[in-house]
């Protein structure tokens, strides 16, 4: 594949770049600089969050959530998503959630279902951003599994490294993710770009406003998975054959 840059490419008028999230908060630690830089050049960016919980749930809060202080499944939906909100306000991006549920509960649908309502939200869309590596997270790799199973509605498609995971693993992308490797090309060439300094700052802004998670993900973890990205030249993204 030809060296490719990381910055989604130009969309047609009136189309958007939509980063697929499977949790609350992955796109903003993963891209976060790449969102600031597209919205700052003008570019309108949308964040889909696809396990964005059910915020009427009064079901008890499952393992992950009890551990952040939350009393109920709804309870989590509700602050997370708030939290969701300013974070893609700082990164110029807009907010968008399905209401399908991670691994500590019930998902709240079949795949069939749960792809047909995420292929409805990428309508319209130029481009597409989904988690790509190294997808040691189930809920992530069932998510790039569901995305890349069909041809997507939008012009282009890439794949983003998922921070902080690559930085707790292998440090960096390293060929294709066991999960996908039968529905992406073997020869997938991961790319870098070096954005501005207000847009890795705003990446940083954005990724503190998910306050629920940071004992749990440790602010320390994030810093340097953030400063890895940077040493190596910044987020790294692959963008599939057209």
């Amino acid at each position: 594949m030809a060296e490719i840059s990381s910055r989604p490419p130009p969309t047609e008028p009136g189309g958007s770049v939509v980063v697929i999230s499977p949790h609350l908060d992955d796109a903003a630690l993963s891209v976060g600089a790449t969102i600031a830089a597209t919205a700052a050049s003008g570019g309108r960016v949308i964040v889909l969050t696809v396990l964005a919980g059910d915020p009427a749930s009064s079901a008890p809060a499952g393992e992950w959530d009890a551990s952040a202080g939350f009393a109920t499944h709804g309870e989590a939906a509700r602050a997370r998503r708030h939290e969701d909100t300013r974070a893609c306000a700082i990164l110029g991006a807009t907010a968008a959630w399905l209401g399908y549920n991670d691994e500590q509960y019930e998902r709240g649908a079949d795949d069939a279902t749960i792809r047909s309502a995420m292929v409805e939200a990428l309508r319209g869309a130029g481009a597409v951003l989904i988690p790509g590596y190294p997808l040691t997270h189930p809920d992530h790799a069932w998510l790039a599994q569901l995305a890349l199973a069909h041809e997507l509605p939008c012009a282009r498609v890439g794949l983003y490294v998922e921070q902080p995971y690559t930085w707790l693993t292998t440090g960096a992308p390293v060929g294709v993710a066991e999960p996908i490797a039968d529905l992406v090309p073997a020869e997938l060439r991961w790319e870098r770009e070096r954005h501005r300094t207000r847009d890795n700052v705003a990446k940083l802004r954005a990724c503190l406003a998910y306050r629920s998670q940071l004992p749990l993900l440790g602010r320390r973890r994030i810093l340097r998975a953030i400063g890895s990205d940077l040493k190596r030249g910044g987020e790294a993204v692959a963008w599939l054959p057209r």
